[in-house]
């Protein structure tokens, strides 16, 4: 079954669809994220978004679908790993790609955060 498209924009990136849209998500305090799906729903991530402007705190992505290059391990659940630091004031059609970039390649270091953005492990 495809992506509802509903309320959500479109970016074509590697040859492939990715559906995006931001919302207030309920589930976190109302924390206002960007949700990025691809066509096939194997690459799911959210973005917590204005993540650039917090002090102390390295940026993280959360990562639902099975999709996610230079992950070795077998996994089930949500994934949280640090970011390159985007900047993220206001989601552009060029953050998606960036972000849908960075999620597709291979060579990345990848580390591994608690859902409080703490590093727990390097996963390289």
């Amino acid at each position: 079954m495809g992506v509802r498209k509903k309320y959500k924009r479109k970016i074509v990136r590697s040859n492939r669809l990715f559906y995006w849209y931001v919302e207030p998500d309920i589930d976190d305090e109302g924390i206002i994220k960007l949700h990025i799906v691809s066509e096939d729903k194997k690459l799911i991530v959210t973005y917590e978004v204005g993540q650039h402007s917090i002090k102390n705190k390295p940026p993280y992505i959360v990562i639902i679908g099975e999709e996610f290059e230079g992950w070795t391990t077998e996994y089930i659940g949500y994934r949280r790993v640090l970011t390159p630091k985007w900047s993220d004031e206001i989601i552009t059609p060029k953050l998606i790609g960036e972000i849908i970039d960075w999620c597709l390649l291979k060579d990345k270091e990848i580390n591994i955060v608690n859902w409080k953005g703490e590093i727990l492990r390097p996963l390289s």
